[in-house]
């Protein structure tokens, strides 16, 4: 048998942990590998990331701009600030703002085209005061790797 599932795999490779649930594998080479489409994963963590209940860390930060395939200086644009801001979030020398944030995450939504629904879902869900006071977690994304299988 050159395939198994694993119950779980915690992925780093986007520059943050995710944590991979009911993981499809397969044998390469004499090498256990995931088996799951990793354009899927990217999209599914953006996704899960702009409606995540608690603050962005820097490296989520990053991985949305990488993903949008943005420089510093446009990302700094579309969120009205400078790009020196924008390195300072990704390195994490200063958090962002919730409204800031807010404007984030609605941008993502925005860029994958989600459904009215979805977008207005999000929005009603996002806490700014929560936002604000919370510390940022290093909590990994849940992403069940079954809906991601090649």
């Amino acid at each position: 048998m050159n395939t198994k599932k694993k119950d779980t795999f915690i992925y780093e490779d986007l520059g943050f942990p995710i944590l991979l649930i009911n993981v499809p594998m397969r044998k390469v080479f004499g090498e256990w590998v995931l088996d799951i489409n990793f354009n899927q994963l990217q999209r599914t963590a953006l996704l899960m990331l702009a409606k995540k209940t608690t603050p962005l860390s820097g490296k989520e930060i990053r991985f949305i701009r990488h993903y949008l395939n943005i420089s510093t200086h446009k990302f700094g644009e579309i969120l009205g600030v400078t790009h020196v801001a924008v390195l300072n979030w990704e390195s994490e020398e200063k958090k962002m703002n919730a409204g800031t944030e807010l404007i984030l995450r609605l941008y993502i939504l925005n860029q994958l085209k989600v459904t009215d629904k979805e977008f207005r879902h999000t929005y009603a869900q996002f806490n700014p005061k929560i936002i604000a006071t919370r510390c940022i977690e290093n909590i990994p994304l849940e992403i069940d790797a079954e809906k991601i299988a090649c």
